[in-house]
């Protein structure tokens, strides 16, 4: 081969390379619109539903990642582990995509929220799950 060869072979490539780097620029573009409509979409539908007699079904989307989690974990009557928390929240509507390490972010919000003594962490044949702690009724509870 020759050295024109060489030079071709890499302009190819590099134009290649370019073009990909100008559809990645394109999606997520159309990504970042397509989620201002979809959050533009949920507030209308929020507002609307109660108008239209609709009920709404899962204030999920519009809380913070904390209180989601939260809600998630009270919902549930049986354990998860923090893969179960993620396709939850994501079935549920829940946006992660803004997170940059949405894994790590669940992982940190659990360990805080055992540590503030509001979730049961479970560890059983090298998985851990996590479960809502139900406080004890107390002689303080019960009004009469």
């Amino acid at each position: 081969m020759q050295t024109s060869d060489f030079a071709k072979t890499w302009s190819d490539i590099w134009s290649e390379r370019q073009n990909l780097i100008n559809l990645r620029t394109e999606l997520e573009n159309d990504l970042c619109e397509i989620r201002t409509k979809v959050s533009h979409l949920d507030e209308v539908l929020s507002h609307l539903g109660p108008l239209a007699g609709m009920a709404d079904s899962d204030s999920l989307p519009a809380l913070g990642i904390t209180d989601a989690i939260r809600s998630v974990l009270h919902g549930s009557n049986v354990r998860l582990s923090a893969p179960d928390i993620r396709k939850e929240l994501m079935d549920k509507g829940y946006d992660l995509s803004g997170l940059t390490a949405p894994m790590a972010s669940i992982y940190k919000i659990l360990s805080r929220l055992e540590i503030s003594d509001e979730v049961e962490r479970e560890k059983e044949e090298g998985r851990v799950y996590y479960k809502w702690k139900v406080p004890p009724i107390t002689d303080e509870d019960i009004p009469f």
